[in-house]
């Protein structure tokens, strides 16, 4: 546990608050009913300085990021692109706050930190954590259930992402190019290169070399694994097709108990199907189906869908958050 700088409470900063990831966490914090003192919010892009929003009920202003602020905070999250907040997340040691990185790709070698895969490892000695890419958390939670059974000689992962990868305006875009392909206009195309809306293709930004060092980092990292990022029509949410190949043979039942038993993932029951919508604002990894290859010993296919601004983000970084300040007894 970790003693609070001011004896009021904790002092929380969220480094680029208004971007969907920032606002996410904001949710969470008033959901879990995090026990803070002050949240500070801050902005590291130039972009957002002096934008008037609120925290809870009450009115705020996005500060610019600064040592000062810094230095006040128990606890950053830094949240946007990297860039601009490295300089800043560097000054963790020297102002006393705990870091915990969400930004995309980080570029920080701190420690990465899963809640259901390694926050057992963590304690109040950690003060720079990295919550890994939102590609990276279901497939490393679900890889750790499967390795608690035997040894997974190779994944192969096919993710299609959704338009909130690119913030807002590629939510925006999305929209506007389905209405415009319904009324038979011209398509929008300023976020993404092509038409999306009614499409599925490689995904431009795919960072799939840096996703699967990260999933190696949390899982076996002898198990050979395969990425390959899409891009479809799809506001919110990560889906995947996971194709696993352990070296001994386990029948479905099993592979199902060892994944169940994991409180971040959750099964469709009796004849429901989870589909990319049905992860919207669920905190767990949805499991549709596990189901083994008949043409190849040991193999077998997972598909889940999840929220990409909740467990595979912002609601990970809250659950470092707390395990780093109070230990084990709010974390779940």
């Amino acid at each position: 546990m970790i003693d609070p700088k001011s004896a009021a409470g904790y002092r929380l900063g969220i480094v680029n608050p208004l971007t969907l990831v920032g606002t996410e966490i904001q949710s969470i914090l008033r959901e879990r009913a995090f026990p803070f003192d002050k949240v500070v919010l801050l902005d590291s892009t130039g972009t957002a300085t002096g934008a008037l929003t609120a925290i809870g009920d009450e009115p705020a202003i996005v500060l610019p990021v600064s040592d000062d602020e810094l230095e006040d905070c128990d606890i950053v999250f830094f949240c946007g692109p990297a860039e601009g907040n490295r300089e800043w997340i560097e000054r963790y040691d020297e102002d006393r706050f705990v870091a915990i990185d969400l930004s995309q790709p980080s570029s920080i070698e701190g420690k990465l930190a899963v809640a259901g895969v390694n926050l057992e490892e963590i304690n109040s000695d950690d003060r720079l954590l990295v919550s890994p890419h939102p590609v990276a958390i279901p497939i490393a939670l679900i890889l750790h259930q499967i390795e608690m059974l035997g040894r997974v000689e190779s994944c192969v992962a096919t993710v299609v992402q959704p338009a909130s990868a690119f913030e807002q305006l590629g939510v925006e875009e999305l929209a506007k190019q389905t209405i415009s392909v319904l009324n038979i206009q011209t398509v929008p195309h300023e976020v993404f290169d092509r038409q999306l809306a009614f499409n599925l293709y490689p995904a431009a930004e795919r960072n799939e070399e840096f996703i699967t060092s990260q999933i190696r980092s949390l899982t076996d990292p002898d198990a050979q694994l395969a990425l390959l990022i899409t891009q479809g029509t799809i506001f919110h949410g990560h889906t995947f097709s996971l194709f696993l190949k352990t070296k001994e043979t386990f029948d479905v039942a099993r592979i199902t108990a060892t994944l169940r038993a994991n409180a971040a993932i959750e099964f469709a029951e009796g004849d429901q199907a989870f589909g990319t919508i049905d992860a919207a604002g669920k905190d767990e990894v949805l499991i549709a189906e596990v189901r083994a290859d008949a043409s190849i010993r040991g193999g077998f296919w997972v598909w889940a869908v999840c929220d990409n601004l909740r467990r595979s983000s912002a609601l990970n970084a809250v659950l470092v958050a707390e395990k780093v300040l109070f230990g084990s007894g709010m974390t779940n």
